[in-house]
Order: structure tokens, then C-alpha cells, then sequence
């Protein structure tokens, strides 16, 4: 909501770099709407359909034709050596293949013909491992005829394996059909949250629409288009607008060199039963172009599209992902109408990014921004009273998760990010100092249920300064203290303690 003013209100001030100001007749002081409230789009939640009785998203854009997830291939490396606990019945792939119906089930319950090897000696209570599915326990099984239905949920990985030591890697670029496909929305489901995290279409429960090398969607509201696009040589192309009451906002650009790297080890010697895991992705590399534009709108709004670039691959039996997606954030606290902020910049970045479950069970975590530059940032503003916007935003942000895409059980990510903030301050003569100032951060957070660890929040574990600016003739004054103002936006981005 937009913050109460302190103080008198001064006289209206504009600044275009290299301009002049405008006349400071015609201030009107009434206050500003709320930030975005047109848009069905509630902070950290997108909510499909309308309260005037919408139905969810359009069919929209979707880049290349719609495809069935069928055999999802090994990954570019796996080692994978396993000792399965005795009772664990590890099917053949073939069986899943041939006699599964549907290999994407919402719901968990899979429809099996009647005469398929994979329900010899089947019961309640089974722990299964169905290649191309996933780790189950057997919770009903119901013939009806011609097939049989198996209900199933996601096993816990310790009981199923009393020892582990798998590796995997696998680089994220375009190729042979269904290396790289878009996951969209094909109903009005929300996203998905969890501690105000969205994990979007990745755990989503509803249907799902699957696209070769790419995704474009927007938003059933009008609130947002996204398109994402992987290239044979592993860059992937970065398009984001939203739009509403007040404001316009944007995202373009690429991301470069993604390959996800990964460990999962179990020791039956190990004080704790459980496995250790990590996931690593060095040297991701951002170029993006950010802007954000306000017109008398003060508030916060959280975007995280609920669509997604994927790339599925398997790590011995157990299928998994790699989905790329992206979030942006947008926070002003303009308190009067007649208030406009503008802002652009260019981001360059490269980053590392870890994150894992030690041996001991605790939450690791590990990232560096290892390069950031800034074109910019240039703004233009036309305010009344201390007046301040901010943007962050992530892409990429890398989630990986065990599963096939759209069913996983499993959301973790790591994110390379970057903001920029603006505000305007006024003295006690009424004058102005206009401030810019830039950042990166590397950020993690997610679930990781199947491996019985979990970390529900969102942490930032690595930060870097960026460039800034000032303007305007109250900027050397002592009487401008941007700590005693109301109605400051600060930086978005600070190291989050260790949890």
C-alpha cells in the first residue's frame, strides 16, 4: 500500500537527464490507486480468471507444435550405482513403455494393461521403481477389466536404496525432439506456493500444455507475456512484459552457458539415513534489458510466469528437469497522483550457484557473482513528494526438479539476479535529489521432499554492487537524509542468514 507522507508536500518536481524542469504550477495531492489493480494478479500469486467471472488463460501463443512427452532420454553423463534395499522391485523400462496408458498422469493413479509383467506379485504397500515414472509406494490397485489402476505417491529415496552414489550432467541447448520443450498452463490453475514461493507450472497439478524448443504465453488477465527459446548452442532467449493500471514493465534478453551438474550419495554407514546431494551450475551468464515504467501506481507486485523452458532428461531409471523460468518484482511507493517514474538498464552477469542436503542433513548452499556490469541505469521522474520504484528480477531462475515435468514432487532452485531502485527525495527548501542504484545476487530456495529434506523460503546467498547515480541540486545538501525519509524504496537484494 502506499506509504503515509511525513511532511508538507513540496512543490512538483521533473527531471529528464540534460533537461529542465517544468513549471511547478497545478500540484494536485490527492492519493495514488494501488499499485497494478486492475490485474487479477495478487502479490507473490497469480490467481487465473478474473473476479468478473474470467475462466482462466487463453489458448495464447505457443512456440512450435504441441508434443507427448513420451521416453525421456539418459542425460549427457550418468553414473549411476546403486544398491536397491531388498523388497524394491525395479521393473524394466520396456514394461512402462509399452504397458503404461498414459505416462503423464495428474493424479498418480496409472492405468496398466491387465497382462503386463509390471503387476506380477503387485500389493499395497509395494516400493517400486518404474523407469521413466519414478519412485513409488503402491498405494491401491483396482483391475477393471481390460487394465488395472495403480494409485501410487512418490517413495521416500532411503527407502528404497541402501546405497547410492549417482552422478549426473547434462547441458541445456536445443536438439533431437523433446531435449528442450515449453511447459505452459492448459487450464486455469494457479501456481503453486509454499512459504510465498512459486514454483509455478513445475508443481502445478493441473494440466499442462508441452511445446517444442520454446514456450510463448500470456496471461489470461492481460497481466503478462513471456516467451523462452533454447538454441542448439545452448543460449537461451529471454522475452517478458506485463502491463496493467498504471504501470509497464520488461524483460529481454539471453542467458548463456547452462549445464547442470549433480551428486546424489547415500551411505548406509552415515549417521544420518538420508542422502547427500548437490546440484551446481557454474558460470551462468546473463545480458538482459530491464524496464519499468509507473503512472500515479503505488504498491508491490510479484510476477512469476507459470510457464517454463524444460529440458528433461533421465539419471538412470528416475526421470528429472531442468526448467528455466524467470520472476520480476516490482515495488513503488508513490503516494499522489500526477507521480511518474521511468527507469532502464542493461544487466551483464556471470554467476555460480549450489545448492544441496549435507551428509549431516543440513541445508547447503553455496553462490558467487562472479562478474556484473551495468548499462545505465537512466531514468526520467515527475513528482510531488519523496517518490521511489524499484525492479528485481531473475533469469534465469534454474529449477531442477525429480519427475517429469508438470508432476514433480521435487522443486529446487538457484537463480542469477539482478534489480535496480529509484527515488527521488526532497529537502526542507523543497529541493530534489534524484538517486539510482544497481545490484546482483544469486538466490536459492525450493523443496526437496523425496530426499526428506526441505527448505520452504527463499535465501539470498550472494550479493554485488552495481553502479549508481545521482541528480539534482539537493543532492549536496545537509538537509537531505535519505534514512529519515518516508517513502524510500530500498535495495531488494541482502544476504539472508544461515538457516
Amino acid at each position: 500500500m502506499p506509504h503515509p507522507l511525513s511532511s508538507p508536500a513540496p512543490k512538483p518536481a521533473s527531471h529528464l537527464p540534460g533537461g529542465e524542469a517544468p513549471s511547478t504550477t497545478g500540484t494536485r495531492r490527492g492519493r495514488s490507486r494501488t499499485l497494478f489493480g486492475a490485474l487479477c494478479l495478487l502479490p507473490a500469486l497469480l490467481v487465473w480468471g478474473c473476479s468478473d467471472g474470467g475462466t482462466g488463460p487463453s489458448n495464447g501463443d505457443v512456440a512450435g507444435p504441441e508434443v507427448d512427452l513420451g521416453a525421456i532420454p539418459q542425460a549427457d553423463g550418468v553414473t549411476f550405482d546403486v544398491e536397491w534395499e531388498p523388497g524394491t522391485v525395479v521393473a524394466e523400462e520396456s514394461w512402462i513403455l509399452s504397458d503404461v496408458h498414459d505416462l503423464m498422469v495428474q493424479d498418480g493413479v496409472y492405468r496398466v494393461d491387465a497382462d503386463s509383467p509390471l503387476l506380477d506379485g503387485l500389493s499395497v504397500g509395494d516400493i517400486v521403481v518404474w523407469p521413466q515414472l519414478g519412485i513409488f509406494n503402491i498405494l491401491s490397485v483396482n483391475d477393471r477389466g481390460s487394465y488395472v489402476e495403480v494409485a501410487t505417491d512418490w517413495a521416500r529415496f532411503s527407502d528404497a536404496v541402501a546405497e547410492a552414489d549417482i552422478q549426473f550432467d547434462h547441458v541445456l541447448r536445443a536438439g533431437p525432439s523433446g531435449r528442450a520443450v515449453g511447459v505452459s498452463p492448459a487450464g486455469p490453475s494457479p501456481a503453486m506456493i509454499d512459504d510465498d514461493v512459486a514454483f509455478g507450472v513445475m508443481a502445478s497439478s493441473g494440466p499442462i500444455r508441452i511445446t517444442e524448443d520454446g514456450v510463448s504465453f500470456s496471461h489470461g488477465g492481460g497481466g503478462y507475456d513471456i516467451s523462452l527459446s533454447a538454441t542448439s548452442g545452448g543460449e537461451i532467449n529471454v522475452g517478458v512484459s506485463a502491463g496493467g493500471s498504471g504501470f509497464t514493465s520488461s524483460l529481454t534478453g539471453q542467458v548463456r552457458g547452462l549445464q547442470a551438474r549433480g551428486a546424489i550419495q547415500l551411505d548406509p554407514n552415515a549417521e544420518d539415513d538420508d542422502p547427500a546431494i548437490g546440484l551446481f551450475f557454474d558460470d551462468v551468464t546473463l545480458d538482459v534489458e530491464s524496464e519499468l515504467s509507473l503512472s500515479d501506481a503505488g504498491g508491490d507486485l510479484t510476477i512469476t510466469p507459470n510457464a517454463a523452458l524444460v529440458f528433461p532428461f533421465s539419471i538412470g531409471p528416475i526421470p528429472a528437469f531442468v526448467a528455466i523460468g524467470t520472476r520480476l518484482q516490482i515495488r513503488s511507493s508513490i503516494s499522489r497522483v500526477d507521480t511518474e517514474l521511468s527507469a532502464t538498464a542493461g544487466f551483464s552477469a556471470v554467476g555460480d550457484v549450489a545448492v544441496g542436503r549435507n551428509p549431516d542433513g543440513n541445508f547447503a548452499a553455496q553462490g558467487e557473482v562472479k562478474s556484473f556490469t551495468v548499462n545505465g541505469p537512466e531514468y526520467a521522474f515527475q513528482v510531488s513528494n519523496t517518490s521511489g520504484m524499484g525492479l528485481d528480477f531473475d533469469a534465469p531462475r534454474i529449477t531442477f526438479g525429480l519427475g517429469r515435468p508438470g508432476l514433480s514432487p521435487v522443486a529446487i532452485y538457484g537463480t542469477q539476479s539482478a534489480e535496480f531502485t529509484v527515488n527521488v527525495v526532497f529537502n526542507t527548501d523543497a529541493e530534489y535529489c534524484a538517486t539510482a542504484s544497481t545490484g546482483g545476487a544469486v538466490t536459492v530456495g525450493g523443496e526437496l521432499n523425496v530426499f526428506f529434506w526441505s527448505a520452504g523460503t527463499q535465501r539470498v546467498i550472494a550479493t554485488r554492487s552495481g553502479p549508481s547515480r545521482s541528480d539534482g541540486p539537493g543532492c549536496s545538501s545537509s538537509g537531505t537524509s535519505f534514512a529519515e525519509h518516508v517513502g524510500i524504496v530500498e535495495p531488494a537484494f541482502r544476504l539472508t542468514p544461515e538457516m
